[in-house]
């Protein structure tokens, strides 16, 4: 068929329009002008969005004056002919949807193409038929065919997912919009539907939905085994301490000389069980912190601390064994890197030197060399793990010991390994300390490296966050401290009564000998006043020194003290009645000591939280209270008081 241009007229004067020569006019509207606007000015598209916010503003106020505006001519109702061969193009060419449609009693009478596609029912077989042909028997999960239609009758519209019935009897899982039409009186005259198969859709979040739970149970798994662990650890430590504390405590009570005289060796074996005991002990701290470490409950504070402060510290503690073996110890701390300064928990840090310096003697023969150093890097090397920008400060200790084997280097930092795992190797250990070391490095923001090559040494760096020096100097850092329970607050104060040990002794004695409600104790020598009190509170030292308080399970210990602490503590009451003191100057010494220890105490352990400080002096008073009462008694039965302390 030929189509009449726009700008012809018709081949008669009194033609009837062709309906197939009409072509859109493409200057429709309110845009002015087809031609391009001048530079700078709005375009058609912009000039049309504006009329049409005028359009919209104009009907809001005339229907807000009371006014109903006539219905526009391009607005509304569609054309039938157009309303029909739209849907029919829509349903039967879109192919991500199922459109079709239906009378008001559910009928189905209009079926597309794209139904066909998704339902695979053909339309000879669902046109003439009712909805529920496309539900499960009883209805989906969301309802019956009935229920749906009803809703949608009522509310204009029902909206849901559930299963629909193919063609062969399978399912899937539908989304579908249900809509109610009306003419313009209000009387229902169909339904038209939409639906999307969601069935991808649903597996995919179900596939996501068991991953994340299959991610949770695993994490759960996880933690609960590491739970588990790291309580079989706590409580086999605990278990072993018990039996462990009794036999120091009898060692020590026979190295006392209670139970009669030693020989001299005697006295060496003595002294070959308290060694192997601490040794022991050591052990056992070393699964407690590793314990606390994987069960997060290891806080390391974080301030400011002066390099060559630590390593000289951790250099005194080694400088015996080292000579012992054999084994030179040299510090090239100098210059420069006396000065520098890191960021981490002072404590931390020195123990972390302590394991490496200890392991290098260990692992260096005779006449080998341990030299430590330390320097600043803006860039640390790929094996480190470390956050942040930098600089970094390194302390190193280097050995000329055997080194380790290449393959071997990460397994070190596992616990319960060595460097040396053959059934005759040289040196004993639980293979802990470097595990322990690099997991409190991480926390202070740092990591531990090694670098070694076998038959040569190895040469360990602890990495830390660089620090200005003029923090240290004006006393500022960010402290922040473990909590009470911690082992750094609880080995803190066993440090500080060995450290304050000879002062606390001078003071209660002379307090003793001046305080008027002591009259007995002016005249008594220093060893009479004494009365074996430094090794009660050197087993004080050590016994509050490797609890755990904040597993909650030492709360016996702290109440009725060790085996030795009793023994003194009995000793000390009968000693009292012997030198006829009253009741009432037993229990004044024993305010003294109180108070002299915590004045010992707070002279050491200086925090940016007071009241930590406090809480450990409370949780030593208890150990003393425990003895002064073992005294009491002890000294009522000795003067024959009928009525000991309950």
């Amino acid at each position: 068929m030929r189509t009449a241009q726009p700008d012809q007229p018709s081949s008669g004067p009194h033609a009837a329009p062709d309906p197939s020569s009409r072509v859109p006019n493409l200057d429709a509207g309110t845009a002015e002008s087809p031609a391009a606007p001048p530079l700078g000015e709005p375009g058609r598209e912009t000039l049309e969005r504006e009329e049409a916010w005028r359009r919209a503003e104009a009907l809001a106020a005339r229907r807000a004056s009371g006014e109903e505006p006539p219905r526009d001519p391009h607005s509304g109702l569609a054309h039938p002919d157009l309303a029909r061969q739209a849907f029919a193009a829509l349903s039967e060419n879109v192919r991500d949807y199922a459109v079709f449609l239906m009378d008001p009693d559910g009928i189905i009478i209009f079926w597309g193409e794209g139904a066909r596609l998704m339902k695979w029912w053909s339309r000879e077989e669902t046109e003439g038929g009712h909805l529920r042909l496309l539900y499960p028997d009883g209805g989906s999960e969301d309802g019956t065919a009935e229920e749906h239609l009803l809703q949608a009758a009522r509310d204009g519209e029902y909206t849901g997912e559930g299963h629909r019935v193919r063609n062969d009897g399978s399912t899937f899982w539908a989304g579908v919009t249900l809509t109610a039409m009306r003419d313009p009186g209000g009387t229902l005259i169909g339904f038209g539907k939409v639906t999307r198969d969601l069935t991808a859709r649903r597996a995919a979040d179900a596939a996501l939905v068991a991953a994340h739970e299959a991610a949770e149970q695993a994490r759960r798994h996880a933690e609960e085994a590491s739970q588990m662990k790291s309580l079989f650890l706590a409580t086999m430590s605990h278990e072993i301490r018990t039996p462990l504390n009794a036999i120091m405590a009898y060692t020590e009570i026979l190295g006392m000389e209670m139970a009669g005289p030693l020989t001299p060796g005697q006295r060496g074996q003595l002294s070959k069980i308290r060694t192997s005991s601490q040794h022991l002990l050591g052990i056992i701290d070393d699964v407690l912190d590793l314990s606390r470490v994987e069960a997060g409950r290891m806080v390391v504070g974080r301030a400011v601390l002066e390099v060559d402060v630590v390593l000289a510290e951790a250099l005194s503690l080694v400088e015996q064994p080292a000579a012992e073996r054999g084994v030179e110890l040299a510090s090239l701390v100098s210059g420069l890197a006396s000065s520098l300064t890191a960021w981490g928990d002072a404590e931390r840090a020195r123990q972390i030197l302590l394991n490496l310096l200890t392991n290098a003697v260990k692992f260096t023969p005779a006449g080998g060399r341990i030299t430590v150093s330390a320097g600043a890097a803006l860039q640390p090397p790929a094996e480190a793990r470390l956050e942040g920008e930098g600089p970094w400060v390194y302390l190193r200790v280097e050995d000329t010991g055997k080194g380790i084997a290449a393959e071997r280097l990460d397994a070190i930092f596992e616990p319960f390994v060595q460097a040396d795992m053959s059934l005759t190797r040289q040196h004993g250990g639980s293979g802990l300390g470097l595990a322990i070391s690099r997991q409190l490095a991480r926390l202070m923001g740092g990591d531990l490296t090694v670098r070694s090559t076998e038959g040569t040494g190895s040469s360990f760096f602890l990495w830390l966050a660089a620090a200005p020096a003029e923090m240290v100097r004006a006393g500022m850092g960010d402290q922040a401290v473990a909590d009470p329970g911690s082992t750094a607050v609880l080995r803190e104060v066993r440090d500080a009564i060995f450290a304050e040990m000879e002062r606390l002794l001078y003071a209660f004695v002379a307090r003793l000998r001046s305080d008027p409600a002591t009259p007995n104790a002016h005249a008594r020598s220093e060893a009479e006043l004494e009365d074996h009190l430094a090794s009660f509170l050197s087993d004080i030292a050590q016994t509050f020194g490797a609890m755990d308080l904040a597993a909650g399970s030492d709360a016996d210990l702290m109440r009725d003290g060790s085996d030795i602490q009793r023994r003194i503590s009995e000793r000390h009451g009968e000693q009292r009645a012997r030198l006829g003191w009253a009741e009432s100057e037993v229990v004044r010494e024993h305010e003294i000591l109180a108070e002299e220890l915590a004045a010992a105490i707070r002279r050491h352990v200086r925090r940016e939280r007071p009241h930590e400080v406090e809480e450990m002096i409370d949780a030593v008073r208890q150990f003393l209270s425990a003895g002064a009462r073992v005294s009491l008694e002890s000294y009522r039965r000795a003067v024959g008081d009928p009525h000991p302390l309950a």
